[in-house]
């Protein structure tokens, strides 16, 4: 028999657990007629965030090794790696086109995930992306070329 609570009677219920006041590892969008724009990455710190459009998505891959899983998606000349546990998940949103957010959680959430997660929400561990953010920035300084190190100079 399917279960018969209600949204808001698992919210109420919901509300006094220990993972109450976390944020939930992924958002996506609310309408089934919506599609999100960008999937934002937000690292556990808080301190980046990077954001990858849509519209230069191309593939992912899904791979299980040994405890943890590990998600790969493509963006263009960018990609995202996603490890941790649950994440079919995110994959049901990728290919619905809703994904809009993802965030590493902090050790403390993951382990209380671990031992209770009646949603089956996915377990974000890590979160990188390539090539990463100074990598990008040093790029746009002109830094990597050798003879000038410094910003790039338009040639006349």
């Amino acid at each position: 028999m399917p279960d018969t609570k209600s949204k808001f009677l698992k919210d109420l219920i919901n509300k006094n657990s220990p993972l109450a006041d976390e944020p939930k590892s992924f958002s996506s969008e609310r309408q089934h007629s919506a599609q999100a724009f960008n999937l934002h990455v937000e690292q556990k710190d808080g301190r980046r965030s990077e954001g990858f459009a849509w519209s230069h998505y191309s593939n992912y891959q899904w791979t299980e090794e040994g405890g943890h899983e590990r998600l790969v998606v493509i963006f263009g000349p960018r990609a995202v790696e996603i490890e941790g546990r649950n994440l079919g998940v995110l994959i049901t949103e990728i290919r619905e086109g809703q994904l809009n957010r993802i965030s590493e959680l902090a050790s403390r959430q993951c382990a209380l995930l671990e031992q209770s997660n009646p949603d089956n929400e996915p377990i974000i561990t890590s979160v990188k992306s390539y090539p990463d953010f100074e990598e990008m920035l040093r790029e746009i300084k002109g830094e990597d070329e050798r003879e000038t190190r410094n910003a790039r100079r338009v040639e006349r």
